[in-house]
């Protein structure tokens, strides 16, 4: 699920290639209907669900004095209440499967950034959000964790590089080298890193590590 057709239709032509079936749907989570009729959804194809994971949202960038009022608005309206819509919604699903709950913050939730504002802010609040949740989670034998992700090269950060990569006045290489030792991490992220440990912790691997908040992130996360 997410808001543009084409991009989905292009993830579900690959996901085909690894089972029958797949659906997409295009929505807006903002809307707060959204997370019952994904929810229906669900129920109407398979009939029960037995892994959510909770990766809406996309804040915008900036220091706290710069950013206007709809710009908060909008960022904890995507990531921390969309999602938490879709999770309650999802809820006695998830209970009746005895299923896994992953949700996907970020590490400036740890780490907060003076130019990533309503970023570190909306992460933060997420992970105090899953610890609140993995307590409702023991109660009702839902498995839930969180994945705080460092820089990830999706298509989306590719856009972003490009642009501060011409604003510095080099190529895109250059500038993702010199982003790899600014941080001091191995290397940039890939999706499948972080697809990975969500599929680990959707595991019977993993049922003992519950309410853990997990940073994947090469290493950027310093403190304890």
């Amino acid at each position: 699920m997410a808001r543009s057709q084409g991009e989905l239709d292009a993830t579900r032509s690959e996901l085909l290639e690894l089972t029958s079936e797949v659906r997409a749907t295009a929505l807006d989570l903002l809307l707060p209907e959204s997370a019952r009729q994904i929810v229906a959804e669900v129920v109407d194809a398979w009939g029960g669900l037995d892994i959510l994971v909770t990766n809406a949202g996309a804040a915008a960038q900036g220091g706290f004095l710069e950013l206007e009022d709809d710009a908060w608005q909008t960022g904890f309206g995507l990531k921390m209440f969309a999602n938490l819509r879709v999770i309650k919604a999802a809820w006695p699903l998830l209970k009746a499967s005895q299923g896994n709950l992953v949700m996907i913050g970020g590490g400036t939730g740890k780490t907060p950034d003076r130019q990533l504002s309503l970023v570190s802010a909306v992460n933060g609040g997420q992970a105090a959000l899953a610890k609140s949740i993995a307590e409702q989670g023991i109660l009702d034998e839902i498995h839930v964790n969180l994945v705080q992700p460092g820089i990830v090269n999706t298509s989306r950060r590719q856009k972003l590089f490009e642009k501060w990569a011409a604003q510095a006045g080099t190529d895109i290489e250059n500038y993702m080298a010199q982003v790899t030792k600014d941080c001091r991490i191995t290397r940039l992220g890939e999706p499948s890193d972080i697809a990975e440990v969500v599929a680990f912790l959707c595991s019977d691997a993993s049922r003992w590590v519950h309410g853990a908040i997990i940073d994947v992130d090469g290493g950027q996360t310093k403190g304890l």
